[in-house]
């Protein structure tokens, strides 16, 4: 006879033996509309993806990772990360926003070690995974009792992904370009929301505009400049789907006191007009809405 002590197992996977809490789970269609979400963070949840079709790119902080079909992507809490294709539509993948994870030798909100990897491929697991979450998306909206599988579910999904074999870390080199690059993005990350040209950031980090401009454009395939529009619009739609504020006090907050600038600027960036992205992303969501 087989003994099974849930309770000690538990206590393997994770600190106390407490199990995670899904806060939603979002699913993103293969659509020809192609919606984006820029870089962008959490500050009280991590997630985990599952792409089940098309490909493209996933970014965490500096790093780079092709995606495609049976993917997984793991995001810590604080990181900053971006989904992007250069498809003609969406990549369809699922979003599950997870929060009091402990896993045992990470850090609370962690789903893997700093530096990652942060994706890995669910092989022939996909399927099965591909399945949870489908279910995960019913179940949320049915009832209690629903909700309560779904949840399981989602903590089951937790065990399974911290298990899959990863892909090959990519060497990090340490030149002083590299470090150079990650103290632009640094200042960048915490003065995003102000008022900012490439002169004053230059300035700001003892160097010519053009090194600036130059160096970033290399590193992340973006100028100073883009990389602030997509800052401010990946926490302007953090704050649309997270509060009722409207348009124009969320244009304010990151950075734009002019509305219809505000609001061009996110149509070009995002695919959509800044209330019909939170009509849309709320119609599909299950769970609670707070992402912040």
């Amino acid at each position: 006879m087989i003994r099974f002590d849930i309770n000690q197992n538990l206590k393997e996977v994770f600190e106390d033996g407490k199990l995670p809490a899904m806060v939603y789970i979002s699913r993103q269609e293969s659509t020809p509309e192609k919606i984006s979400r820029p870089l962008h963070s959490h500050e009280s949840i991590c997630e985990l993806l599952l792409v089940y079709k098309g490909t493209g790119t996933y970014q965490v902080g500096t790093s780079i990772y092709p995606i495609e079909e049976g993917c997984m992507a793991y995001y810590n809490q604080g990181d900053l990360h971006e989904i992007a294709t250069a498809e003609k539509t969406n990549i369809g993948h699922y979003c599950i926003g997870i929060t009091n994870l402990h896993l045992k030798e990470l850090k609370k909100n962690q789903m893997v070690p700093e530096g990652g990897p942060y994706i890995r491929h669910a092989g022939s697991l996909f399927p099965f995974l591909k399945m949870m979450c489908d279910q995960i998306y019913m179940m949320e909206e049915l009832n209690p009792a629903g909700q309560l599988a779904s949840q399981l579910f989602c903590a089951s999904m937790v065990v399974i992904a911290s298990q899959l074999d990863t892909f090959p870390q990519a060497m990090a080199a340490e030149t002083r370009e590299e470090e150079f690059i990650s103290r632009i993005l640094d200042y960048l990350n915490e003065h995003f929301t102000e008022e900012l040209n490439l002169d004053k950031i230059a300035e700001d980090m003892h160097c010519s505009a053009t090194y600036v401009s130059h160096g970033l454009k290399k590193a992340t395939g973006m100028t100073p400049i883009n990389y602030i529009i997509r800052r401010r619009i990946g926490l302007a739609q953090t704050m649309l789907i997270s509060t009722d504020l409207t348009a124009t006090q969320i244009a304010t907050m990151v950075g734009y006191d002019n509305t219809n600038y505000f609001s061009t600027l996110f149509t070009k960036t995002v695919g959509m007009t800044p209330i019909r992205y939170r009509n849309m992303y709320l119609e599909k969501l299950r769970g609670r809405r707070d992402q912040s």
